[in-house]
């Protein structure tokens, strides 16, 4: 029996994934054409094609193990195509799946994608997500002493290495920090499809952005004011921002230099397991090779346009926010009060136009109401023949 040659790109997050997800999705017919397959549903793949944030073509089954899904994959592979499946899910399973190899070997070919990122980026990207997704208000040092100023992804980084290393597992590393612009095009060339790059399509493609300084300061004083009554607060605002303001500069959390410091003496036997995979030019920051750079000074035309910028910021935010909690107030009208409500309509000490709007606010807090909704048509009739 032919193996299955599958590629899995394991992420990990906070490394372009979702455009990396968006090109395959758009290429995916192009792909099967050459041979290669992106198995992906229609609804998620007009997602992905649209630019939209997807967790990929793969999410994990707590009833089936990794490597009996895998096998169940080159089982129905009947062309015999490559296969590529895309998931930062995969980057936290892939240990298990390695020290199964026995299981899946005789029948599967596996070459695993691996992003990377420098330390700093990875940490604040991390820290905005969780204020942009979970409602976050810690104060980004406080977010890395809960974590022992420990990265989690360049530990589980520098295992997974270690592990694909003694199994011999046919493994491409990339340093995000170096390929921003281009790793989607560098996954096609691996994958041996750099001609079925969908370029035109994928140009100047931004997708999930950080926040600017203005806009986390902004969004971390909202999450301690708000999540706790109305906790999708905050990724209702992120999502209003990143929809409306998608080519806006995010900009990286700054570390004093202790906590700096602390974070790379934390990680520095992770980061030099990485770095031995990497190409000399290609290497992540470690210890040893840590400057503390100067900042420079933005130039007027920069401050004029992050002005300009945070200006058009706050409006989304406050605007978002308003209407948010406005159309909150309006549905978490209790029962007692939506009977109090159409009580006073039908008092006769309202006029026909009040009744009106009373019997409109208590129908959109009870829906399915019938006697309300023909009390609610009555007085609208009512109201038009005055």
């Amino acid at each position: 029996m032919k193996k299955t040659k599958l590629f899995l790109h394991i992420g990990h997050g906070k490394t372009g994934t979702s455009a990396i997800q968006s090109s395959l999705a758009i290429a995916s017919n192009d792909l099967a054409e050459q041979g290669i397959s992106y198995p992906i549903q229609q609804s998620l793949r007009d997602r992905a094609s649209r630019l939209e944030i997807t967790s990929g073509n793969w999410e994990p089954n707590s009833e089936v193990s990794l490597s009996d899904e895998l096998l169940e994959i080159a089982k129905n592979n009947g062309d015999n195509s490559k296969v590529i499946l895309s998931s930062e899910s995969l980057f936290w399973l892939i240990p298990e799946l390695i020290q199964n190899k026995s299981k899946w070997e005789n029948n599967i070919d596996i070459h695993i994608i691996l992003a990377v990122r420098e330390i700093e980026e990875m940490l604040s990207s991390e820290y905005q997500q969780r204020v942009k997704r979970h409602g976050d208000s810690m104060p980004l040092e406080q977010f890395l002493r809960a974590r022992h100023f420990i990265s989690s992804h360049h530990a589980k980084a520098a295992e997974i290495i270690e592990l694909m290393t003694q199994s011999n597992i046919p493994n491409t590393i990339i340093n995000y920090s170096r390929h921003k612009r281009d790793i989607s095009q560098l996954i096609f060339k691996f994958i041996g499809a750099e001609e079925l790059y969908p370029a035109d399509q994928m140009a100047g493609a931004i997708i999930n952005r950080s926040l600017s300084r203005k806009e986390l300061e902004i969004l971390i004083t909202i999450n301690a004011l708000y999540y706790s009554k109305f906790p999708w607060i905050s990724t209702r605002i992120s999502d209003a921002l990143i929809k409306n303001q998608p080519q806006l500069e995010a900009q990286q959390c700054k570390l004093a230099k202790p906590q700096l410091e602390k974070v790379y003496e934390k990680n520095d036997a992770y980061l030099q397991t990485i770095n031995a995979c990497l190409d000399p030019n290609e290497q992540l920051t470690m210890l040893a090779t840590l400057s503390h750079e100067a900042m420079q000074a933005s130039s007027p035309e920069q401050v004029q346009k992050i002005r300009d910028e945070e200006t058009v910021s706050i409006c989304l935010i406050g605007d978002t926010l308003l209407q948010t909690l406005t159309n909150e107030s309006k549905r978490k009208l209790s029962n007692d009060t939506i009977d109090a409500i159409i009580e006073l309509s039908q008092s006769g000490k309202v006029s026909k136009t009040t009744e009106v709007e009373l019997l409109e606010v208590a129908k959109e807090n009870r829906p399915q109401g019938l006697k309300l909704g023909k009390l609610l048509e009555r007085a609208r009739t009512e109201l038009s023949k005055l």
